[in-house]
Order: C-alpha cells, then structure tokens, then sequence
C-alpha cells in the first residue's frame, strides 16, 4: 500500500473558494491522504459550506484561535501522520494527478522536496511570477543556487515535502509575518539532501481581491521583508561555510529586490533606523549584484536612490 500523504488546508475568510479547493483535494488520483483543514479561527462560514465533504473519513478538521497563515501551517505540519507534506492554500485548487505526479518523483530521487509548477485559474503564468523550475534532482544548496540565479517565485504550495526532513530539521514557518514562504523556502533548501522538480502545472493559483497579496498591507510586507532580511543578516554573520554564506548573499539580495519594490510603490513608514538594515544588506549583496544583468543593477540602484530621497 502506498504510503499516507497529509495535505494541510489553512482555512480563515475563505467561504467562497473553500469548497471547490476541497473538492479538488478528494478527486487526487493518489487516494491515501489524511486532509488537515486548520480553521485558523475563521469569521466566515468557511467550515459550514465544506459540512457535506466531511462524510469523507480523510477530512479531519483542527480548530485554533487566530494565529496567522504561519501558525496554520505549523500546526497543520505538526498534527501530519503522513510520510509526505504538502500545503495547499483554501482558494486554490489542484488538477487531479498533483500529488500523484510530485509523490513519483519523491519515491524516484528520494528527495526531501519535490517542487511542482502552477499556473492562474486561466492556465496563464500571473503577471510578475517565475513559475516553472526544472532541474535534475541536485543537492539542496545546488538547488537553491539555481532557484536564487533564475528569481523563482517563493511559494511553497506547488512542493511536496518528506515529513521526517521538516521535523529533523526543526523546520516550521515563522509566525507573525507575512511573505513567510521565501524565509522557509530559503532555510529549507539550505538543508535538504535532495531537490526533485516536476514540470506538469497541477496547481491552480487564484488571485483575488482580499488576499493577503492583493489587499494593501504595504506595511506589514514592508516590516515582515526587514525582519526576515534582519534574519538573514545574523545568519550571514554568523556562517563560515563559503558556499552557504554566498547562497545568503543571493536569498538577501531577492528579499531586499522585494522589500525595495513595496517601499517605492507605496508609502510606509520607514524611520532612520530602517537604513542600517539598508546599508548593511547592501555591503553585504555586493557580490551578488556583480553578476547581475545591468539593467536589473540600474533598476536596484534607482529604487535606493529613491528610498533614499524619500525618506532621509
């Protein structure tokens, strides 16, 4: 029999969407799957319009207080019985082969992270998403490198993930910020013995209105990059290993790509303390903006230039 796989739902204000991403979820081809649906202390009525899927002995609600998508998921990773893990966002939805297809090449290059493709409900590839990464299966930090060099979009939605690999390594996602999937992605790579990717778009990404990426939290993006940057800035500080510190070098410089944008497309609050962050994540991303295109350097420096302006 093949083995358990545990799908985790974070569900919070999502009573029009959660139906169909369920649904979805019960018509895998691959059948042995525990459905961890983490009310995450929903306003809606999320959980009432699912009550007729709960007939399937697969489904098993956990009820919390609000703690955020992160806290959703971790309790999701905690509560998995399954030899895998995979989080699917409760608006999206998956093809039916999804897991199918990412388990295969799992058992195949006994990979702790199987990465698939995704597109937007229309088959489309979203406007300013990197979504296709194919590579033979490599090493972790191998992996990372070329995830890093080829601006991926960090989401960890489209990949399946060995069970015994995040709790060996401690790996949870950070509560209380938003864009948490670059900070697990980047730490998670950093450790995995092996990385597999599957080509097939099975996940269905939706935008919508009232997301957490399409809702104006300029702020909270802003707060969440710094502090994940600020992360990243000890890690760096605190790494010897060459390779790693170089791979470092390469997650701060995406992140800092991001946080820069939100800062020059909207108006936050950045006080004067913000700038040793900026100053040191930039001394430190020197190498890597060196073997950057030069119309990517050009952009970046224009977005310094009119932070700098902005807010000095």
């Amino acid at each position: 029999m093949k083995p358990l796989i545990s799908i985790v739902v974070p569900v919070y204000n999502v009573e029009e969407y959660i139906n169909e991403c369920i649904e979805s979820i019960q018509k895998q081809t691959y059948t042995n799957l525990e459905i961890l649906v983490i009310n995450d202390g929903t306003k809606d009525r999320s959980i009432e319009v699912i009550k007729d899927l709960m007939n399937d002995p697969r489904i098993q609600v956990i009820n919390q207080s609000n703690q955020g998508l992160s806290g959703a998921r971790n309790t999701g990773m905690r509560a998995a019985k399954g030899k895998y893990i995979s989080l699917i966002d409760s608006d999206d939805k998956v093809k039916p082969t999804f897991i199918e297809e990412l388990y295969q090449k799992a058992i195949e290059t006994d990979a702790d992270i199987v990465r698939g493709s995704f597109r937007d409900f229309d088959g489309k590839v979203p406007d300013g998403w990197v979504t296709d990464f194919n590579i033979c299966p490599s090493k972790g930090t191998e992996a990372l490198k070329q995830f890093l060099n080829q601006s991926l979009s960090f989401v960890v939605w489209s990949s399946l993930y060995k069970t015994s690999f995040l709790r060996n390594k401690k790996l949870e996602f950070t509560p209380g910020i938003l864009l948490e999937d670059g900070d697990f992605t980047t730490r998670s790579y950093l450790l995995a013995s092996c990385v597999a990717t599957v080509d097939t778009p099975n996940y269905c990404y939706r935008i919508r209105p009232g997301s957490i990426l399409t809702t104006n939290n300029s702020q909270k993006m802003s707060d969440s990059e710094l502090f994940i940057i600020n992360k990243f800035i000890k890690f760096h500080q605190n790494t010897m290993n060459a390779e790693t510190k170089s791979l470092i070098e390469d997650a701060i410089y995406a992140f800092m790509r991001d946080w820069t944008r939100i800062i020059v497309k909207d108006t936050v609050q950045f006080p004067k303390s913000h700038f040793s962050s900026l100053k040191s994540a930039n001394k430190i991303i020197k190498p890597t903006l060196r073997k950057r295109p030069l119309k990517e350097k050009i952009k970046y420096a224009i977005k310094i230039n009119i932070i700098k302006y902005r807010y000095k």
